[in-house]
């Protein structure tokens, strides 16, 4: 019998150390344009989305030039309310900024679109934003679930 509380006792001991070696469960964080091409390619989007140039995108998040922001975005034509970005900064004060300014941007689309595409809202009000270190993420999809889905082994809630 102590015999085999003895094995016992070594499995569960071996088996605590296997689980803490497990680690946090987060995959390596791909450099952004990796990240955004798995999106942009994984049909998550309605529509092909364009690569906006950095200063119209952070004009359309309210940044200044003060900001020391890494952008990159991918936005619809105008027909979707879809769009993809992926911001990399360097503090924890400019990851609030960005998240507040995610925030807003998401309210003000959502009202813009509700009066001449309403059907574009639900996508709105699904939008995911996810952070992890120094990378925010904002991403409007026709799959949100998907979306999410893809975004999860990077961004683990």
């Amino acid at each position: 019998m102590k015999r085999i509380l003895s094995v016992l006792a070594v499995l569960l001991a071996f088996c605590l150390i296997l689980t803490a070696c497990g680690g946090s469960g987060k995959k390596p964080m791909p450099a952004p344009d990796e990240l955004a091409r798995t999106l942009l390619d994984s049909g998550i989007f309605s529509e092909a989305l364009e690569e906006a140039d950095p200063d119209i995108a952070a004009y359309l998040y309210g940044l200044t030039e003060a900001d020391t922001v890494e952008l990159h975005s991918w936005l619809s034509t105008g027909a979707t309310a879809e769009e993809l970005t992926l911001f990399v900064c360097g503090d924890e004060a400019m990851r609030k900024t960005l998240w507040e300014s995610a925030d807003a941007r998401l309210e003000f689309q959502k009202q813009t679109f509700a009066d001449y595409a309403p059907d574009e809202v639900p996508k709105l009000e699904k939008a995911i934003i996810r952070v992890r270190d120094n990378v925010l993420v904002v991403c409007v999809a026709a799959d949100p679930e998907k979306a999410a889905k893809l975004l999860d082994p990077y961004f683990p809630a």
